[in-house]
């Protein structure tokens, strides 16, 4: 896909609210341009970019030359309205889908943040991309105080128990429809959910890759076992080209 300079996906490539809008926009065949977001480091640029001078900030974010789109959800929407046929779904019908999502990921959010805090290798592997080894330990000080204020950001919405909801939803949805998909065809609904399962058994290609730390931080071998089957799912998602995109194809081996 040809990259537009008009339109710009700005994320961080772990984040599964990330990975929703960049496989939105692949599926709808909207061509953009990817820029990684390196949190405080990218946050001027955006603002500028986003003429946001107060408040807070976050990503995904979608720039375009006439409009600024924050969120997965109206990134999609966006992207489904370029392809014209309405090939995401319906959005009312899939925002049920989209809200289970968003509790579960913002449970896995908190879970991944803390298990950072716990963990020094994880806060050194934080650093890496700005600092050279030596420098890691000795300012992990600053990837700690980035995991309090993310943690203290974003705490209200935890839901205990909301990601096991969802992948119980997710399990019913597919028996229910016995299409291979929760609906009659692949849609905006899968996406969402099927971004879910990063966080019991990450698999998606990410820049910089995810390090060991982190991968266990954002893995629950435990759900990963009981929910084997919905990640034979996304397997599948991956292995067929009409519904993969560009990080999931690192799971289609």
């Amino acid at each position: 896909m040809q990259a537009d300079s008009a339109v710009t996906l700005v994320g961080e490539s772990f984040s599964p609210w990330t990975q929703k809008a960049r496989w939105a926009l692949e599926y709808c065949g909207l061509p953009f341009a990817y820029r990684e977001y390196t949190p405080t480091l990218s946050e001027p640029w955006l603002r500028w970019r986003m003429r946001q001078w107060t408040g807070a900030v976050s990503v995904p974010v979608l720039l375009t030359d006439v409009r600024v789109l924050r969120g997965s959800w109206d990134i999609a929407r966006h992207a489904d309205t370029h392809a014209g046929d309405g090939r995401l779904g319906d959005f009312a019908a899939i925002e049920a889908w989209n809200q289970l999502s968003e509790a579960a990921l913002a449970e896995i959010r908190t879970r991944v943040v803390r298990g950072v805090l716990a963990s020094p290798l994880a806060l050194d592997e934080a650093l890496a991309g700005l600092l050279p080894p030596p420098l890691r330990t000795p300012l992990r000080f600053v990837a700690r105080d980035a995991a309090r204020r993310l943690d203290r950001k974003y705490r209200h919405l935890l839901v205990p128990g909301s990601l096991r909801r969802a992948l119980e939803r997710l399990r019913e949805g597919l028996h229910r429809s016995g299409s291979g998909y929760l609906f009659d065809r692949f849609g905006y609904a899968d996406i969402s959910m099927a971004v879910v399962l990063e966080g019991i058994a990450p698999s998606a290609r990410t820049e910089p890759p995810l390090g060991p730390a982190h991968r266990r931080c954002w893995s629950d071998p435990q759900l990963a076992d009981e929910f084997a089957d919905l990640l034979d799912w996304r397997a599948s998602l991956a292995r067929s080209p009409t519904t993969s995109y560009s990080q999931l194809s690192a799971i289609a081996d």
